[in-house]
């Protein structure tokens, strides 16, 4: 593959054993690493900046109400998100909590994080930490935490609206009540088919 590829990549600080579909993935994976050479875009500090600006100015929070809410400053948000560009080999979240792994998901409705279309997933206590990687260039979604109810899921009790056109991972911290138990809902914007290759969960 010598075609160039221009990544304007992003993950974001701000998890679904659903469908385990990486055989394919894992191909297309090796491919792109058994291929030489692939040019990538470098950024400077003060362009990372300004897409770390651009992307925060997007992202939208909602409460219980889906009033949207300011609970973060933009230089909170901007610490949320880490460029492809600025990645190292090693996850930086060292979290002394439970966690929950997806394997390769996508959706273009709905899908429950533990679940799937129709299935209302698992309940995690005290969700605190949510890490998404992308497959390829995200599109806009949404996810939410709703409270737990008797029979499955309850009202919302927050939303985060994610913009699309960027590579990588967001980081989603919650701003949740503690000592209750949530669901959490993945949906995309529009209809548009979502992938996600992985996403993990950290929780009490």
């Amino acid at each position: 593959m010598k075609a160039n590829l221009k990544y304007w990549s992003i993950a974001t600080v701000l998890g679904i054993s659903l469908f385990d579909f990486m055989g394919t993935s894992k191909a297309e994976a090796a491919e792109v690493k058994a291929s030489s050479p692939i040019e990538t875009k470098v950024l400077s500090q003060e362009e990372i900046e300004a897409k770390k600006e651009e992307i925060a100015s997007q992202i939208k929070i909602f409460d219980e109400n889906n009033k949207e809410i300011h609970p973060y400053t933009t230089e909170q948000l901007k610490g949320m998100i880490r460029l492809t560009e600025e990645q190292s080999e090693d996850n930086p979240i060292k979290i002394l909590k439970k966690s929950y792994s997806s394997g390769y998901f996508d959706f273009s409705n709905y899908i429950w994080l533990g679940g799937g279309p129709g299935i209302y997933g698992k309940a995690y206590k005290d969700p605190s930490t949510l890490l998404i990687t992308y497959k390829g260039t995200a599109k806009a979604f949404s996810v939410a935490a709703h409270y737990e109810g008797k029979k499955g899921p309850a009202g919302q009790a927050q939303k985060v609206s994610i913009p699309g056109g960027w590579k990588g991972q967001f980081h989603l911290n919650w701003n949740l009540k503690k000592g209750k138990s949530y669901r959490i809902k993945f949906t995309s914007s529009g209809g548009k088919l979502i992938t996600i290759k992985q996403a993990t969960l950290w929780y009490n």
